[in-house]
């Protein structure tokens, strides 16, 4: 929804775990009064109109004004006035929240971390799982929702939501400590699910299992014995076979069975539970949450990103190193336009979804010579949103490194602005950034993105470097793209500190796709053969079918001759005269045609060759993709393109005679 001055969409988060508040923009929203039990209303039947009538209901109970509908209207267009036109839509018959992304619920973000911890378990993913799940349980802050209306009955399916909620995730992260052999965190959730519910079997099953693999069997039998206790008193039942089958394999010192892939949540499990609180609709609307969500799994992956199920399945894993404890450097290398932002972004995504923080910058040509300006621009929102005392704690005695650094932090850190001294100033700002991600990531795992590190200054990949080297034991990954070619002195410099991604074309079946996914399947063929796979080439030829343009579009064109600009203007003529080729040719026959020795015509075709724009093909060159030729033709003046070619066919004719090299004949063919 369009509310601000800057033309931005304005965001409200309304709150209701704990107590009630309402954020607009990432600033507190006073929303009191009915106008407030209002919103609080529509937060909690969000996803469907509230009749009118109801809304009079709650607000006045036995005692409505003389025209409540026009009083319902006057707190609905207050709360526009203060919360944005989209804040509550619908009309005098009824009125319903606003939708995402303009209006969200917390505990729906809640919802979306604690699936994302069931589908990771599903995945055998489990340290990510725990981040998971350890950040839903962190949000839902022991499930007490709407504080000050305990005893509201319009609260309650609130209630049994945040209930079912937080039993999902304390399962899931009990299951999936014990996956990370972590029976002392294993053990902490499963006690606080049976504290939520002591009913609920899992959970204690949960905690039985925790304390065999802690090595106290003792206390695995007493928390059965409490368990049947409970239940015959209770519900005058016997423990589930499954769990009277655990209890067995502890008394006879047998290891338990292995746990199950996915996680079934607490509240399907508990069974028959008390009367009363326990049964506010928690185990409904906890089954139905679990049933409807559908977690994204490595099929839905392939789908979005086609051709690049083991680069995202590498992404996850750095991901799950990072969250288990193990500080990462995941460098993702390839040409331009071959996907490396997007996979970026799927690393971004997979942090978000599962209760990382994300910090991110790009890198820039002009702004090199700027002392560490890449992390400034990451590190910078972080810091002005902690208040002095935490942020002082945090950096310790990089303090005034830090202040250097970053300006704005300058006056909570209570230092001045001082100029950098030397070595020394640089090493002292290596540490203070060590020691601000260390400190953030010990809250929770962290993400830091940094994209065109091929264009970063020296401090930035040394400062790269010193991460993945000193740093050590921090929830921590960094994510840095970079293109093969030019950022050659990046990836030499990071060596073997770096875990590298290399990305290469897209094989023909995930062209077929994205052929298929935008309606032009009878064309996939002539595209990965014109593309080889390069995935911008494909989708802009793509985007040209659909337009009715055979050609190579002008967008991809421009793309194309800017890229081949960027190394040179020899090497441009160079390759504007090998495009009258189709298939492979000699350098010393390309550098023919400008008059070059064959000597420098080949050291220039071996560096298009390391920039991706030329491969090897038997003892010759070709262009790496049609595309890439087509464009490099079409580009070059018409009176020029008959130079090269009777010039070509000049030197070919003269050749007729030589002998096939490799068993096959060198002999290009003009266009």
């Amino acid at each position: 929804m369009i509310d601000r001055t800057d033309g931005r969409e304005s965001r409200v988060l309304i709150r209701l775990v704990g107590s009630f508040a309402v954020e607009k923009d990432g600033m507190r929203e006073t929303v009191g009064g009915r106008a407030g039990t209002l919103l609080k209303l529509l937060a909690v039947e969000r996803g469907h109109a509230v009749p009118t009538d109801r809304v009079v209901e709650v607000l006045w109970g036995d005692c409505p004004p003389k025209r409540p509908v026009e009083n319902v209207a006057t707190l609905v267009s207050r709360l526009r006035r203060t919360l944005g036109p989209e804040a509550v839509t619908g009309g005098r018959r009824g009125y319903r929240l606003g939708a995402p992304p303009a209006v969200s619920v917390d505990l729906d973000e809640v919802a979306a971390l604690t699936t994302e911890a069931e589908s990771r378990l599903a995945k055998d993913e489990a340290a990510v799982a725990v981040a998971a799940a350890t950040r839903a349980i962190d949000r839902l802050d022991g499930g007490a929702v709407l504080d000050g209306d305990n005893d509201a009955p319009w609260a309650a399916p609130t209630r049994g939501e945040a209930a079912g909620l937080l039993r999902r995730a304390l399962h899931a992260a009990a299951t999936a400590a014990l996956r990370i052999a972590e029976p002392g965190r294993a053990r902490r959730a499963a006690e606080a699910a049976v504290a939520a519910d002591p009913f609920d079997e899992a959970a204690h099953r949960l905690l039985m299992r925790a304390h065999t693999e802690a090595g106290e069997p003792a206390r695995a039998l007493l928390a059965y014995e409490r368990l049947r206790d409970l239940l015959a008193a209770e519900l005058g039942t016997d423990p589930a076979a499954e769990t009277r089958a655990m209890h067995l394999a502890v008394l006879r010192e047998q290891p338990p069975a292995p746990l199950g892939g996915a996680v079934k949540s607490g509240a399907v499990q508990a069974g028959a539970a008390k009367e009363g609180a326990a049964k506010e609709g928690a185990a409904a609307l906890a089954a139905r949450a679990a049933a409807e969500a559908v977690p994204p799994g490595r099929a839905e992956a392939e789908t979005a990103l086609p051709g690049r199920a083991e680069e995202v399945a590498g992404i996850s894993r750095s991901w799950a190193a990072a969250v288990a404890g193990r500080t990462g450097v995941l460098l993702i290398v390839g040409e331009a336009g071959i996907g490396k932002s997007r996979l970026a972004e799927e690393a971004v995504r997979v942090a978000r979804a599962t209760g990382g923080t994300i910090l991110r910058a790009r890198c820039h040509k002009s702004e090199r010579s700027l002392f560490l300006q890449p992390f400034t621009d990451a590190l910078t929102p972080p810091i002005t949103r902690l208040a002095g005392p935490v942020l002082r704690d945090m950096v310790g005695d990089g303090a005034e490194a830090l202040a250097r650094l970053i300006p704005e932090a300058a006056p909570t850190l209570r230092q001045g602005r001082h100029g950098m001294v030397g070595e020394t100033g640089r090493r002292s700002s290596y540490e203070a950034v060590a020691a601000f991600l260390r400190a953030l990531a010990a809250r929770e795992p962290v993400l830091l993105v940094l994209e065109d590190l091929h264009l970063a200054g020296t401090a930035t990949v040394e400062l790269v470097h010193y991460l993945a080297r000193r740093v050590s034991g921090a929830r921590l990954l960094v994510v840095a793209t970079a293109r093969s070619g030019e950022g050659a002195a990046a990836l030499e410099a990071l060596g073997h500190a770096a875990v590298r991604l290399e990305l290469g074309p897209l094989p023909a079946r995930a062209v077929g796709r994205l052929a298929a996914r935008s309606g032009q399947g009878r064309w996939a063929d002539d595209v990965f053969r014109r593309t080889r796979g390069h995935p911008l080439y494909v989708v802009e030829l793509l985007r040209g079918l659909a337009a009715g343009e055979h050609g190579v579009p002008a967008g991809l064109s421009a793309a194309v001759l800017a890229r081949v600009h960027r190394t040179g203007s020899l090497m441009e003529r160079l390759l504007r005269a090998a495009s009258v080729f189709r298939g492979a040719f000699e350098p010393a026959l390309a550098g023919e045609l400008l008059g070059l020795p064959p000597q420098v015509a080949a050291e220039l075709c071996e560096r298009a060759l390391r920039v991706g724009l030329l491969v090897v093909t038997g003892s010759g060159y070709e262009f790496a993709n049609e595309v890439t030729r087509e464009a490099l033709y079409a580009a070059t003046p018409v009176p020029t393109q008959l130079v090269y070619r009777r010039r070509a066919a000049d030197l070919l004719g003269h050749r007729d005679n030589r002998p096939v090299l490799n068993g096959r004949s060198h002999r290009p063919e003009l266009r």
